[in-house]
């Protein structure tokens, strides 16, 4: 993530965690919230530019998008073999990336996007190196199940707490694409368990830290924000949220590229939570989960509020 991008989300987030906490002790309206024109303003923005330039190549036979995940789209595409492959693709960390770049230079990350989709040929469609536990909507399942022509072609995924569900995504450069059955393999989901959380525990380094208010911080992964939440998933990120929080902590992930921890210390803290993911949904496009949640011997579960 760039200097400005985190400059961005940290404004944004401070802004309405600072109206979060006016409205509970105040009792005053939320502020605005920060905003920064964009060459594509959300990720359905460019997901429909994705599907408008791959519909001019002759190799990809159809691009379908997700009617609930406006970042995800089905392109079947004919390999060389004769056989057809579908993938399940999802434009969040192309946005991530470009987002901040002028024309030109995000113009090119494009281009390399789509070389991939259209000319990447391999026929096996499990990549050990790539594999990845993410946390994304339940209810976003259902429209990739429909998709699915045969049982093998289902995603892969574990069902988690609350809104939410652990799938399993191949992570590469240029793409995230679902993980089906027909590729895993034979292999169980202990296997696929282990494999996904090495390659994010690999990822450690590039998380960042934000502190938007005393007790309440962003973290994201750089460069690769659309598997933050799956920082949720690895007992390397508890162990370093535990240091720092020693007296527990909540977890809000309203948004797909963040994980906003805040310390159980902080007067209010679920009040706060709750009006921060409100503000979130009311304002936000690429959203996550409604729930505020907690880890509780070493499960993520759902806060009760009431």
């Amino acid at each position: 993530m760039s200097d400005f991008r985190m400059r961005s989300l940290q404004e944004y987030f401070g802004t309405i965690t600072r109206a979060a906490v006016a409205l509970i002790s105040l009792s005053v309206p939320a502020g605005t919230a920060y905003s920064d024109p964009l060459k594509f303003e959300n990720v359905a923005a460019l997901r429909a530019e994705v599907i408008s330039r791959l519909k001019t190549d002759s190799r990809i036979k159809e691009t379908i998008p997700d009617s609930d995940d406006p970042a995800r789209l089905k392109v079947t595409r004919q390999r060389r073999s004769g056989k057809d492959l579908e993938l399940q693709v999802d434009v969040t960390n192309l946005l991530g990336r470009i987002r901040d770049l002028p024309a030109a230079e995000a113009e090119t990350e494009i281009q390399r996007f789509l070389r991939v989709l259209v000319l990447n040929d391999t026929e096996d469609g499990f990549d050990a190196g790539h594999l990845i536990a993410n946390i994304r909507p339940r209810e976003h399942l259902s429209g990739l199940e429909s998709k699915a022509a045969t049982p093998d072609a289902e995603p892969v995924y574990e069902d988690l707490a609350g809104d939410v569900v652990v799938l399993y995504q191949i992570d590469t450069e240029d793409t995230l694409a679902s993980l089906q059955f027909a590729d895993v393999g034979g292999r169980s989901f202990a296997q696929l368990r282990q494999l996904a959380l090495e390659n994010i525990n690999r990822q450690m380094t590039q998380v960042r830290q934000s502190e938007i208010l005393e007790g309440i911080s962003i973290f994201t992964v750089e460069g690769d924000e659309a598997i933050s939440p799956a920082l949720l998933l690895t007992d390397k990120f508890w162990a370093l949220l535990e240091a720092q929080f020693p007296g527990g902590m909540l977890i809000a992930i309203p948004q797909r590229d963040a994980v906003v921890v805040l310390d159980k210390r902080v007067p209010n803290t679920i009040q706060i939570a709750r009006a921060l993911i409100d503000k979130v949904f009311e304002d936000e496009p690429d959203l996550l989960s409604e729930y505020v949640f907690e880890r509780r011997d070493g499960k993520l579960l759902v806060v009760a509020e009431h």
